[in-house]
């Protein structure tokens, strides 16, 4: 009889079938029934015996029926009666295999999952086997029963039945009614164009366009919020957003043609129920997702729904991922109506800002003045240009808000500090009472009385003042700091104060250089104040003979423009090979070091208010200089991965050793630019915004930079400040400064006065 029974194949069977941790566990169970009973084969009776011993809900709907565990296994027992041996092999009867396939392709049409009421049900339609046998001589009316759970499962499935779409994706609109959504201020034109596109008859999915942090889902947000409060037309009256993530829709289609089947579903559900709107962030992601060899993607699957109309979707994504993915594909791309996001303006933002203040004041338990609104809009802008807008204002107050609400009271670590104190007195007092030495337990209550009154002083002054904790300018400051690396006292000082420190320490460490420190002043006024070209950099050039103090200059103004560590310094003499230019922008693909980041163009990303020394830029190569002259140009480039980086809070500053006659010099450009031709293309030299020759230096300068020199290797050397005019004169003779400039006569001096020390020490 072997050949009516079937090896169990249990990766099979759940393979095939989405069977439910209860119906997985019931086919457990109807196996250790078998080998208890020592049975040779698994069949429809231990099937039902499982079931019996395992859903309560069906057990209670068989004691109707007078029917339990316990009586229909004697009735078993009476029927068949108990094997002798265990069987080595698993097996399946006939009727069984039959019951589960039957179960498994009704699943597989529905996409529900098996349950172990769909079990019980495909058992008692097969109307065969041992268990209906016993059933019927327990005088149990089949159809009856079979009615009764079928009914039963009806009126469950009818109330838990939930869309795929409400699995996979968040409801907006009951975020909205639930208040978890915030308020969205200044999108009323884009708003009302995806109102007007929902309405439309076909072609009824507006595609939202924008960059990262502008306020996309935002709007979406914002649309579930006006449907709850019914300030929107007749025909999106009573319907609900849900926002799908692509990710979760692929997640656990381990098998070819699950996600494709699921995503068929959803659109068949969709179009079923007129009275859902989905949301899908990132759309681009539809393209390609799930896609494999022999396999369509997300993509594909919706245009028809998408032509039809029937379907409604609001799609988000920004204009690079756009351009990339979507409009390449005609087909997908005439489905959409496009609504183009930008960036609010400053009066608008305000708006935003402030509308969300007592959202954030109240999270946080802090207040924040207006005033200090118009900082976070100001430092934002000026500080930080590698987001939008309003995501990295909002960002700012955001966190701002939390440092603030963060930071312990002055009484509240005094409160703290004092109930350590006593904690440890406490347990003083009582050790000492335990070895009987009365006297210091005494004292040490005392103690404690004292330490108490102090404590409970300090709780009531705490809870008369105000509890709220004001945000501060520096709070801002120290926010906006630790997000772009800038030195907070560059941040917090005025523009007049900071300009003024930066020329006076200027004008006390250069000498003879005073024409070019006023040029340098003007153009940081300029940079600090904002008064240029927002998308692109100021560029200077720096033009003289060596040795007259530029590279010296570039740092000392660099560092205490934006603090040394924000300071990039290239030497260009390293450059001059064209293959160099991979140093600046990384390894091309397929080469050694394309993925580490180790660039130049990286560090400017990640020090974006910085300054960039290109120190003797005329021994670089010209496909270098070529690069740098579309930076000039256009304030930004793109890396080796095609990442772009911007340039517009980088100053760049070139110092180049083109000699100027004196006879020529008067700071007249069109002199100095003939002498620069010899070295940079017209392109070149046009693109730079201003050109600051160096003067050579006087007799007087030369003098004044010998004494300075000596007071610091004096001071260096803690020794006594003795120079003379002949050490003067005869430094001045060694070095031959004219040819080789300040850097051989500093070097002089140095050798003069160590000389001088060695001798006066062993003399």
């Amino acid at each position: 009889m072997y050949h009516k029974y079937h090896r169990i194949n249990k990766r099979r069977i759940f393979m095939f079938g989405k069977f439910s941790e209860e119906a997985q566990r019931v086919l457990v169970d109807a196996q250790k029934e078998m080998s208890e009973l020592k049975h040779p084969y698994i069949g429809s009776e231990h099937l039902l015996l499982a079931i019996l011993k395992n859903n309560q809900d069906l057990v209670n709907k068989f004691k109707k029926y007078k029917i339990t565990y316990k009586s229909f296994k004697e009735e078993l027992i009476n029927l068949v009666g108990i094997g002798d041996n265990t069987p080595d092999l698993l097996l399946y009867s006939t009727t069984l295999k039959t019951i589960l396939e039957n179960v498994i392709i009704e699943s597989r049409e529905t996409g529900d999952e098996i349950s172990v009421n769909e079990l019980l049900l495909s058992l008692l339609n097969e109307g065969e086997g041992k268990a209906i046998r016993i059933l019927l001589s327990l005088g149990v009316d089949i159809n009856k029963l079979y009615s009764d759970i079928s009914e039963k499962r009806k009126i469950k499935q009818k109330k838990s039945k939930k869309l795929i779409v409400e699995e996979l994706g968040v409801d907006l609109t009951k975020r909205a009614k639930n208040n978890e959504l915030d308020p969205v201020i200044g999108r009323d034109i884009e708003l009302n164009r995806v109102i007007e596109i929902l309405s439309r008859r076909t072609k009824n999915n507006p595609l939202l366009i924008g960059e990262a942090g502008v306020g996309k889902t935002a709007i979406a947000e914002e649309l579930a919020r006006r449907i709850v409060s019914g300030n929107v037309p007749m025909p999106l009256k009573n319907k609900r957003i849900i926002s799908v993530d692509m990710a979760c829709t692929v997640a656990g289609t381990k098998y070819r043609g699950e996600f494709e089947e699921r995503i068929k579903k959803m659109v068949k559900e969709l179009e079923d129920n007129d009275d859902v709107i989905i949301f899908i962030d990132e759309i681009h992601t539809l393209v390609g997702a799930g896609g494999a060899e022999g396999a369509i993607d997300a993509s594909n699957i919706l245009k028809p729904a998408l032509a039809r109309g029937k379907l409604k979707l609001i799609g988000a994504t920004t204009i690079s991922e756009y351009k990339k993915f979507i409009e390449k594909d005609n087909a997908l791309d005439r489905r959409f109506q496009k609504v183009f996001v930008e960036e609010p303006d400053k009066s608008n933002l305000k708006n935003i800002l402030m509308n969300l203040k007592s959202i954030y004041e109240a999270y946080h338990g802090v207040k924040i003045e207006e005033k200090l609104i118009d900082k976070i809009i100001e430092l934002s802008d000026r500080y930080i240009y590698d987001r939008c807008e309003p995501d990295k204002s909002i960002d700012i107050l955001d966190e701002v808000c939390t440092k603030v609400s963060l930071k312990e009271a002055k009484e509240e670590k005094e409160i703290i500090k004092l109930s350590d104190c006593l904690t440890k007195i406490q347990k003083e007092k009582n050790n000492a009472i335990i070895n009987q030495n009365y006297d210091k337990a005494y004292s040490l209550k005392e103690d404690e009385e004292e330490l108490q009154s102090k404590i409970n002083k300090l709780k009531l002054d705490y809870m008369r003042k105000e509890k709220v904790k004001k945000v501060k300018l520096k709070d801002i400051v120290e926010v906006v700091s630790s997000k772009t690396k800038i030195p907070i006292n560059e941040i917090s000082k005025d523009y007049i104060t900071s300009i003024n420190e930066i020329e006076k320490t200027l004008k006390e460490n250069i000498i003879g250089q005073d024409e070019a420190i006023n040029k340098l002043i003007d153009i940081s006024k300029k940079i600090k104040l904002g008064i240029k070209d927002k998308n692109k950099s100021y560029s200077v050039l720096f033009c003289g003979s060596t040795g007259t103090g530029k590279t010296y200059l570039s740092k000392l103004f660099a560092e205490n423009l934006v603090g040394k560590n924000n300071v990039i310094k290239l030497d260009m003499s390293e450059y001059s090979e064209s293959i160099s230019i991979n140093k600046i922008i990384g390894s091309p693909a397929g080469y050694v070091g394309y993925d580490d980041n180790k660039n130049i163009l990286e560090e400017i990303r990640n020090k974006p208010y910085s300054v960039l020394i290109l120190d003797e830029i005329e021994k670089a190569h010209k496909s270098v200089l070529n690069f740098f002259l579309n930076i000039l140009d256009e304030g930004n480039c793109k890396d080796s991965s095609g990442k772009t980086v911007r340039f517009d809070n980088v100053l760049i500053i070139m110092t180049s050793n083109a000699y100027v006659s004196k006879s020529l010099m008067g700071f007249n450009k069109n002199t100095t630019n003939n002498s620069l031709e010899d070295f940079f293309s017209k392109e070149f030299i046009n693109r730079i915004d201003e050109i600051v020759p160096f003067n050579k230096f006087t007799e007087e300068d030369i003098n004044k930079i010998i004494i300075k020199e000596a007071n610091k290797c004096y001071k260096k050397y803690n020794n006594e400040n003795i120079i003379s005019l002949d050490m003067i004169n005869r430094i001045i003779k060694e070095s031959n400064y004219e040819e080789y400039g300040v850097r051989k006569l500093c070097k002089a001096v140095r050798k003069e006065i160590e000389n001088q020390i060695v001798c006066n020490i062993f003399s």
